[in-house]
This record gives C-alpha cells, sequence and structure tokens, in this order.
C-alpha cells in the first residue's frame, strides 16, 4: 500500500526512531522553515524509499544519479541501473542531466528536492546527499522547460 508523504503518522516514525523528541510526523516538517530538519528525523535514503522508491534497490545503495530523457536513472556500484518505481514523480532538477545538483521529487502536492553533493561523489566515490524542501523556486522540468515550486 502506497502512503502519501502527508499521511505519515507519528506512531510509525516513533517506531523507527525510538525517540519520542524526533517523532514528528513528516507533514507538520514542512511548516518549518529550516527545511533541512528532514534530515534530522530522518535517514534520506528511507524517506525515498518509503515515498520515491526505485524499480530495484535501495536509494541508500546509489553511487549516482542521472536524468536520462525524461527519467532518473540511479547507478549502482556493480554496475547495474534502474530508474523510479513510479518515473512521474520524478519533476525537475538543478544542473546538468549528467551531473544534477539537485532532483526534484513530487508526490500528491509535496515536492522534495534530492541535493547531491557531485564533489564529494567524485573525490569520494560515494553518494552524499540530503532532501529538502526546495529552497530555489525554478528548475528544469523533464521536457527542459522551466519548472516552478510554490
Amino acid at each position: 500500500m502506497t502512503m502519501p508523504i502527508a499521511d505519515t503518522n507519528r506512531i510509525e516514525i516513533q517506531k523507527q526512531t525510538n525517540s519520542p523528541e524526533r517523532a514528528m510526523p513528516f507533514f507538520n516538517i514542512r511548516q518549518h522553515k529550516d527545511s533541512n530538519v528532514l534530515n534530522s528525523y530522518f535517514e534520506p535514503s528511507e524517506i525515498l524509499d518509503q515515498h520515491f522508491a526505485l524499480q530495484n534497490g535501495s536509494h541508500k545503495n546509489v553511487k549516482q544519479y542521472v536524468i536520462y530523457f525524461r527519467h532518473i536513472m540511479a547507478f549502482f556500484a556493480d554496475g547495474s541501473h534502474c530508474g523510479l518505481a513510479q518515473p512521474k514523480q520524478f519533476v525537475a532538477f538543478a544542473g546538468y542531466k549528467d551531473t544534477p545538483e539537485s532532483i526534484v521529487l513530487k508526490e500528491n502536492s509535496v515536492h522534495v528536492e534530492l541535493v547531491l553533493n557531485t564533489r564529494n561523489n567524485v573525490n569520494q566515490g560515494k553518494s552524499v546527499m540530503h532532501i529538502e524542501f526546495p529552497v530555489q523556486s525554478t528548475f528544469t522540468s523533464t521536457t527542459d522547460d522551466d519548472y516552478f515550486v510554490e
């Protein structure tokens, strides 16, 4: 059963974190001004795996994301790759298609920006990412037009 981000409830989060002070419902986080609060309460790959699942594998094992035509391709260390289980969730990106700086995903009316640290990816050979609510308002859409996040 696919559960929208805004419907994630407090009990499920408490089970995952085992800490009442970290048990903030996902939809309430959206009200905070500091969008990095997402990374304080949740592991980025857990959010992605739960709400923006890949066809195969986990986001925590992804070594590189690439924009391929109108889709995200996630590449793993063994050379395998896949896209999102629900490709329509990918709506925009910033940077270049072969080295995106960030990827904007959308579930229902909630936008989430996956910010990639591409310099560290090259230097350290591992994926460094965090999730934010989009800070900038204009991105490149999947059709190479401007995409506005309000």
